[in-house]
């Protein structure tokens, strides 16, 4: 039998086109997957945005589920979603692994997630020196989108008064690891000594034997008994320790 070039084409069209639709036709077992960790990062990303106030933003992010999830047996019970790397923000590649945990069905699958936030972030507007004591015309609000895991700020009252550990470039995205809290106790400075135990307080004085600033336990003489002691800074030139 002679089959025409045409005729053996049309052929071949109509079988990658049934390919197609089949390889398009996801079990529910895939359905199920998909859903969960959709169902779940959103959750988990809403959470995490009202709990840094964020405000306002956009996620944009794909579910990559594997095609032998198709293969997979349906779950009698709701399947368990848990994170399986060491991400902190919804961006980049994410991994989650999903399971059914059942006594007649028990299997796990790895699930991989794109992602990539766009929020308003606090960025440089001009060039800050190292050193140099940030203010609020140094910094601005833009919209940025994340695609890898980094450090931010949401509210330029976050970084105002600090240091700049660093010189940084105007136009970057401003991290909190390049700041520092400008000392409230300079070495040298003599000190208010708050000591406190079981309810009853104590005030006294010292002497600073090095720098630090809010919430950083320093080494102070104490005046009194001339004994050295630490303490947290307080505030601008007093200390706090225990008995």
């Amino acid at each position: 039998m002679i089959i025409s070039p045409l005729k053996s084409a049309c052929v071949l069209s109509a079988f990658l086109f049934s390919n197609t639709v089949l390889a398009n036709e996801n079990s529910p077992t895939y359905q199920a997957i998909y859903q969960v960790v959709e169902q779940d990062f959103q959750k988990q990303t809403k959470h995490q945005a009202s709990t840094s106030h964020w405000g306002i933003h956009s996620l944009d992010f794909q579910v990559r589920v594997p095609a032998s999830a198709n293969h997979l047996p349906l779950c009698p019970e709701p399947l368990t979603v848990i994170g399986s790397d060491n991400k902190t923000l919804p961006v980049g590649t994410i991994k989650r692994s999903v399971s059914c945990l059942s006594t007649t069905v028990d299997w796990r699958i790895n699930i991989t997630i794109k992602a990539e936030l766009s929020l308003n972030l606090v960025v440089t507007s001009t060039g800050i020196r190292r050193q140099q004591t940030i203010t609020e015309k140094d910094l601005k609000l833009e919209w940025r989108t994340l695609s890898r895991e980094q450090d931010f700020l949401t509210q330029i009252s976050q970084a105002t008064g600090k240091l700049a550990l660093r010189r940084i470039r105007s136009g970057q995205i401003l991290n909190p690891q390049q700041l520092e809290s400008p000392p409230l106790v300079e070495k040298g400075n003599q000190v208010i000594v708050k000591a406190s135990k079981n309810g009853f307080t104590a005030t006294t004085k010292g002497v600073a034997l090095e720098q630090g600033s809010l919430g950083q336990q320093i080494d102070i003489k104490n005046l009194s008994s001339e004994k050295e002691i630490k303490a947290i800074v307080t505030g601008r030139n007093q200390v706090e320790t225990q008995f």
